[in-house]
């Protein structure tokens, strides 16, 4: 890319030479330009215009500063009322020539001005476009510019350390060669749907084929900058993740095998704990009868947590089928109400459910997601306060919602709240949990074709929701 490799060619500046450089070169050069001008003068006569004394300031003012412009100015102003105004070969005062006079010097005091802005811009410049490049080259990440063709134009250095190509051998690759099939055409869709929002960014995840054979899982943030006069490009940031993708992989290769291996002793200890507590129910012995129910409760807890680690390993291989069937979905909300209702006598949750016919969708992997909203806004209003839960139908979706008024959610905390195993910080010592229920519900809901969200402020409650669009329920 020119822009970042080739130098502004703006000249040097002589501002510190020594001082009879700053001072005799343009001494030589008026003396240059005189000698000229009086060499016209025997062709065309002495009325000849100044312009030449001031290209000699314009050089001098560039060059080797203001003061020696000045007094180039002044130097000039004699010469040129010593010899080329009449009457000649003498310095005249009258009214007239002093006019001339001061209007050469503010022209010169203009040129000065001007002059010296310039320089002081050009030098902004020249700087800006040294820390630029030092950061553009410098940096850790590669850099890449790609016209709306999908033609690469520029690459940063660093690719060489990314993919072992230097930028040069990187560049003459065809576009998209060193990517991979899997990946490939999802790729180019999200690129060329890119290059039609000017100002969007998005964020992609896939290989790329290493100078020695091998493939680089490549993190890649990329912003639409065409509408940019200035850029006119796609602009693409783009890191090595390949230690990170195979830390998580190992990470889902041993929550599953956990998870499989923990179903079968924990369904036969939740089967024990029935039995103990069927026994002691009608015992005297209450104190036994509430261990066991203490110990069920807990069983139940660690196989809501084994559950949620099994959808989590089904959901990162695909193979997450929905179970689609016809359901009524308020009657199911007002049941899974009924439920939270008896775990918690500090809340009042209230539903206000628009009529809607029957939806076509996983009921229980929707019923899962309200389960999640309405247990979440349990949890994280301890002072009890009422619950709301809604539902109402916007445009073509419709749009469920619970809403709490317990600890809130900061700003910055709301875009990361559905990552794997992302828990708030000021709940990480005060409340249990994995940091994988909403990450789940957000991929059923994507799985559902739907949108899910929070509004919230610190200390004030939060609204969790999520969107089903009516053709997609009724499509699936």
């Amino acid at each position: 890319m020119p822009r970042l490799t080739k130098k502004l060619s703006i000249g040097k500046s002589y501002i510190n030479s020594p001082f009879y450089i700053k001072y005799g070169v343009p001494v030589l050069l008026l003396a240059l330009v005189t000698l000229f001008k009086l060499w016209l003068a025997i062709i065309i006569g002495k009325k000849i215009a100044f312009m030449l004394y001031f290209g000699v300031v314009i050089i001098v003012s560039r060059y080797f500063g203001s003061r020696p412009a000045i007094v180039t100015s002044i130097i000039a102003l004699f010469i040129g009322n010593y010899l080329f105004i009449a009457p000649y070969y003498t310095i005249t005062l009258g009214k007239v020539e002093l006019t001339q006079d001061a209007l050469f010097i503010l022209e010169c005091s203009l040129i000065i001005g001007l002059s010296s802005a310039l320089a002081s811009a050009i030098k902004r410049v020249q700087t800006a476009d040294r820390l630029f490049k030092a950061l553009i080259e410098k940096s850790a990440e590669g850099i890449i510019m790609v016209n709306a063709d999908g033609q690469t134009t520029y690459c940063s250095p660093a690719i060489e350390d990314i993919l072992g190509y230097t930028a040069e051998e990187f560049l003459s690759f065809e576009s998209w060669s060193l990517m991979h099939n899997d990946e490939k055409l999802d790729v180019k869709e999200e690129f060329y749907r890119l290059a039609g929002h000017p100002g969007k960014t998005i964020i992609l995840q896939h290989r790329m084929k290493h100078k020695n054979n091998s493939w680089v899982w490549i993190e890649s943030k990329t912003t639409n900058l065409l509408a940019e006069p200035a850029v006119n490009a796609i602009i693409s940031n783009f890191s090595n993740i390949t230690a990170r993708i195979t830390l998580e992989k190992q990470r889902e290769d041993f929550i599953g095998v956990a998870s499989h291996e923990l179903k079968t002793p924990i369904t036969s200890l939740k089967a024990y704990t029935q039995v103990l507590r069927a026994r002691f129910k009608s015992n005297p012995d209450t104190t036994s009868y509430s261990i066991a129910k203490k110990m069920d409760q807990q069983v139940n807890h660690i196989t809501r947590m084994i559950t949620s680690l099994l959808d989590i390993t089904t959901l990162q291989t695909g193979q997450l089928n929905l179970n689609i069937t016809e359901f009524d979905i308020n009657k199911i909300t007002l049941e899974i109400i009924e439920l939270a209702q008896q775990t918690t006598i500090n809340h009042t949750i209230k539903a206000s459910l628009t009529e809607i016919n029957q939806i076509t969708a996983d009921k229980e992997r929707i019923g899962q997601v309200i389960t999640n909203f309405i247990s979440n806004a349990i949890k994280y209003s301890p002072q009890g306060l009422e619950i709301q839960v809604t539902s109402e139908i916007k445009g073509r979706d419709l749009v469920f919602s619970v809403t709490d008024h317990g600890l809130g959610v900061s700003e910055k905390e709301q875009d990361k709240i559905f990552e794997r195993f992302y828990r708030i910080d000021s709940s990480k010592n005060t409340f249990q949990g994995l940091g994988l229920g909403l990450y789940i519900c957000m991929q059923i809901i994507k799985l559902h074709q739907g949108q899910i969200g929070v509004s919230s402020e610190e200390g004030k409650g939060s609204t969790f929701w999520f969107s089903l669009p009516l053709s997609a329920i009724n499509a699936l």
